[in-house]
């Protein structure tokens, strides 16, 4: 149900289009902006860390309900307190223009996880439909049939800085999960949103099959949630081969973040006793997913290098130049 949980945000965060307005509803949320979901004897907090550029960072914090229960003060004591009880601590960015997971680091496990696995891509790309008024669940006893159906649409609680708001409204929208063998295949998901859009995230996720219905529900809401930590941490790019040498030139393969577009490419000069540094201005990049290669031509590489000197290469992702990475092993530059 937890791995569940995140991946619905995920989907909300990610998709755009005539039918849903999750742009336009996120366009309006601030750093700090949080809720707190509970599911099968699990609370998830969520929190919006960043949103620009099309991308989106989002903080979750999970624990067990039963760990919770003795809780004292607001989410902002507990979190400064380093959340006492939590299983799991993580940040995560979205690319919402790929509606692709680009970084999940755990601060529990000290680890970046990876986070691309089917049930996430098929929430990142779940299409959803609003659900009509007269289709909305009811309070009360379905009506008799030929009389009028007066019952008034039921709404969940929307909970707010600890309270509840009386007489809210909520938009809601729902979709039917694809037949892709798991637990969630081929079931019905709704979810309802704040109209006053306290919360750019859902205040209930309802899942219903033929058999049952489960359900996530908000327990509370807020802004101006403080965090411990400031930035998500970024992977460093990493050599993966040695330099090859092709009838063009030199190629250089790596393994990289995807959030890392462009790259400054060194060559340092290890023979000299100053270790000089050139910059190689004429690269070109190209691979797929995190495995890059940068081929740097002949004719680059006899007007910046040496004979028979030995060079190793330095790789900074332009504006990273904290996440450099160094080859470690030299090469003999020897002209066609």
């Amino acid at each position: 149900m937890r791995k569940w949980i995140l991946g619905f945000t995920l989907c909300i965060a990610a998709l755009s289009g005539g039918e849903f307005l999750f742009l336009e509803r996120l366009e309006t949320a601030k750093n700090g902006d949080f809720i707190v979901l509970e599911a099968n004897k699990t609370i998830t907090l969520l929190a919006v860390r960043s949103i620009k550029n099309q991308k989106l960072i989002l903080e979750e914090i999970s624990a067990p309900s039963q760990a919770l229960k003795k809780r004292t003060g607001s989410w902002a004591d507990w979190i400064q307190s380093q959340a006492p009880g939590h299983t799991s601590w993580s940040m995560m960015e979205i690319d919402l223009n790929d509606k692709q997971i680009i970084e999940c680091y755990s601060f529990s496990r000290a680890s970046w996880i990876s986070q691309q696995d089917n049930l996430l891509a098929t929430l990142l790309n779940l299409p959803l439909t609003p659900i009509q008024t007269e289709q909305r669940r009811k309070i009360g006893p379905v009506p008799q049939e030929g009389e009028p159906d007066h019952r008034k649409i039921w709404n969940p609680p929307l909970i707010v800085s600890g309270e509840k708001l009386e007489s809210a409204l909520f938009d809601v929208f729902e979709a039917l999960w694809p037949q892709d063998g798991t637990e969630l295949s081929g079931k019905k998901v709704s979810l309802y949103f704040d109209q006053q859009k306290h919360s750019p995230l859902p205040y209930w996720i309802q899942v219903e099959s033929s058999h049952a219905t489960a359900s996530v529900r908000a327990i509370d809401s807020g802004k101006n949630l403080p965090t411990i930590f400031r930035t998500l941490p970024r992977r460093i790019p990493e050599f993966i081969a040695a330099p090859i040498k092709t009838k063009e030139g030199i190629r250089l393969s790596l393994k990289s973040p995807k959030y890392y577009k462009e790259f400054e490419l060194f060559a340092i000069d290890v023979t000299s006793k100053e270790k000089e540094i050139h910059p190689i201005t004429r690269s070109l990049t190209s691979g797929q997913g995190e495995i890059l290669n940068i081929d740097i031509s002949n004719e680059e590489l006899e007007q910046v290098l040496q004979p028979d000197h030995k060079y190793t290469w330095l790789v900074v992702p332009t504006g990273h130049s904290e996440s450099y990475t160094e080859s470690h092993k030299p090469f003999l530059w020897t002209p066609h």
